[in-house]
């Protein structure tokens, strides 16, 4: 016999395609889920492995900003090097420049040792005065001014050349740029005293020294 709850109780045709496309959907929901899952997943791995090289990349950034300053400070070493190079092409270490002693030529045979003549007054008193040989002379010689500092004041460059005594102890200076300095000129046409006059070899100013000393006679 035929059971009519069994022909209600049966699918129809539009259920089976609601179930259909339900399962239909429900497999593309889950698919984008997993691609969605799969890409977050990676996204998640690359943030991580960056996390990870954080502090190296931050090492690395600070290390290449050290380098890069260290560049800068060079490069403005360099051309400060440069500049003063330029600024001192005029500037001496060590110059020479004459001074001079005074000397006394030989001693003649009408004085006594300490040059002097003695005589009687016109009224009989002992009297003496130096002989005419102990006027002295000049005798130019070489002295070294080395340079001791340098300085800007108000855009004008100044050296500070200090000299040496006998015992090579400093002393005395000399300040502003030389304002002559020997290149070569015929000693008579040097109209400068001779204390405004610098060479930049022993071997000149000597040289410069004797013509000095000559001209004194």
């Amino acid at each position: 016999m035929y059971d009519y709850e069994d022909f209600y109780n049966e699918p129809s045709e539009f259920e089976m395609q609601v179930e259909e496309f339900k399962t239909s959907l429900m497999n593309s929901i889950k698919g984008e889920y997993k691609a969605e899952m799969e890409r977050l997943r990676k996204e998640n791995a690359e943030l991580q492995e960056i996390k990870q090289n954080f502090n190296q990349i931050k090492r690395e950034y600070n290390q290449k900003t050290v380098e890069l300053d260290m560049a800068k400070q060079d490069l403005r070493r360099e051309l400060r090097k440069e500049r003063l190079t330029d600024l001192l092409k005029d500037f001496e270490v060590l110059l020479y420049r004459p001074t001079y002693d005074y000397e006394h030529g030989p001693k003649c045979d009408n004085c006594d040792d300490n040059r002097q003549v003695h005589y009687k007054t016109p009224s009989g008193k002992d009297a003496r005065e130096e002989c005419g040989c102990k006027k002295g002379y000049k005798v130019f010689k070489p002295e070294e001014f080395i340079c001791k500092s340098f300085a800007n004041r108000s855009g004008k460059f100044i050296a500070w050349y200090t000299k040496n005594d006998a015992d090579g102890e400093s002393f005395g200076l000399y300040s502003d740029v030389p304002e002559f300095v020997y290149a070569g000129e015929d000693f008579k046409d040097i109209r400068l005293g001779h204390w405004k006059v610098f060479f930049k070899t022993h071997e000149e100013c000597q040289e410069y020294c004797d013509w000095l000393t000559a001209k004194e006679g």
